[in-house]
């Protein structure tokens, strides 16, 4: 199967997506640079470099973006049917990437396959949702 990959943000039950807000929240240039990596993303997929692309635990992955001296990050996922799932991003300070924002990523996944981005109920219960995967 050949083609590109779609790209998708998760979305909290709140209508905030992490790692979109993460990209907004940086400087022009920096942003620019991270979305023409999420881009190369879409076209190449699994495919793409290992300079690049990391798989840190069994689902979740890792987009590696250098812009000058600073290092960015940006937690994804696969799924069947050529799709890359983005959970959220940060700005690496060390060596190692942080366990918290692993774990983030793989609550951030879990609400995804479970919601797919469409919740329903009140706002009572989307907030519970929240509550339930400590987001």
């Amino acid at each position: 199967m050949t083609g590109e990959f779609t790209i998708e943000y998760v979305e909290l039950p709140n209508g905030r997506t992490p790692a979109r807000e993460f990209v907004d929240s940086l400087d022009d240039k920096a942003a620019a640079r991270i979305d023409a990596f999420i881009d190369r993303l879409r076209i190449y997929g699994n495919r793409m470099q290992g300079k690049f692309v990391k798989k840190l635990t069994e689902d979740i992955f890792e987009l590696r973006v250098k812009q000058f001296d600073r290092v960015f990050r940006v937690l994804f996922f696969y799924q069947p049917g050529m799709l890359v799932v983005i959970t959220s991003g940060f700005q690496k300070k060390t060596e190692q990437t942080p366990p918290g924002e692993i774990t983030r990523a793989e609550q951030l996944r879990k609400l995804w396959v479970k919601y797919r981005n469409r919740y329903t109920g009140s706002q009572k219960e989307r907030e519970s949702i929240l509550k339930e995967l400590d987001l």
